[in-house]
């Protein structure tokens, strides 16, 4: 379709969850959408709404768009060919020429609180029996590809430690292998607590994809109701 390369069409599906990124009102905003139709004609998009509102993107305005794609990020710059209507708005979009890597940091974080149980993992321990996560932690920020936690804090929870974390969202929970990559108090706490920085390292695609549609769903009901 579009004369895209195969590897192109692997990534590029319908029903990907993708964000899309444009200047709106001089401002550089990220919205959560999906690819809804592909077809030679270009890539058919859900059209971002705030506040049950079409954001004001014009046919020509340029725009980036991300997709996850197994444990990678992609990216790609394009332009609005035009809309369509139909049971939701839709914007169609420019088949892109290539696709580049993005940074995994470019995936949009959110806010969140939602709890956690993790295991600290020797540094070398393979996971034939993997342990029970049975310490309690508290999820301030979450991603695709990381997070941030609140966690009592202990000798063996340093930089560069391996956990075995489960995350519960609202009505699912996976686990995932994450590496602390920095740690600081929290002086506000009074339990002493630490603020740790988690990236996923090994993690299924299936629950990869739940926290995604979680954060793209919260995205939307926090902006519809003038939160974000």
């Amino acid at each position: 379709m579009g004369g895209a390369h195969p590897v192109m069409e692997e990534i590029i599906r319908v029903n990907q969850r993708v964000e899309l990124e444009a200047v709106v009102r001089g401002e550089r905003e990220h919205y959560p959408s999906r690819i809804e139709i592909l077809d030679d004609n270009g890539i058919v998009l859900a059209a971002p709404l705030r506040g049950g509102v079409l954001e004001p993107l014009r046919i020509g305005d340029p725009v980036k768009i991300t997709i996850q794609h197994k444990d990678s990020l992609y990216e790609f710059e394009t332009s609005i060919l035009g809309r369509r209507s139909g049971h939701i708005p839709y914007l169609v979009v420019k088949w892109p020429t290539g696709l580049t890597a993005a940074n995994r940091r470019a995936f949009f974080r959110l806010d969140v609180l939602l709890n956690m149980d993790y295991a600290i993992l020797g540094s070398e321990q393979v996971l034939i029996e993997p342990p029970i996560p049975e310490k309690r932690g508290l999820v301030k920020n979450l991603s695709g590809c990381g997070l941030l936690a609140w966690v009592e804090d202990e000798p063996d929870l340093h930089r560069g430690s391996r956990l075995l974390v489960d995350i519960h969202l609202p009505e699912t929970s996976g686990t995932t292998i994450a590496r602390v990559v920095r740690k600081e108090p929290i002086p506000e706490d009074h339990r002493g607590r630490v603020a740790v920085g988690l990236q996923m390292e090994d993690i299924s695609p299936t629950f990869q994809d739940e926290i995604i549609g979680y954060l793209f769903q919260q995205q939307r009901e926090r902006r519809s109701k003038g939160i974000l």
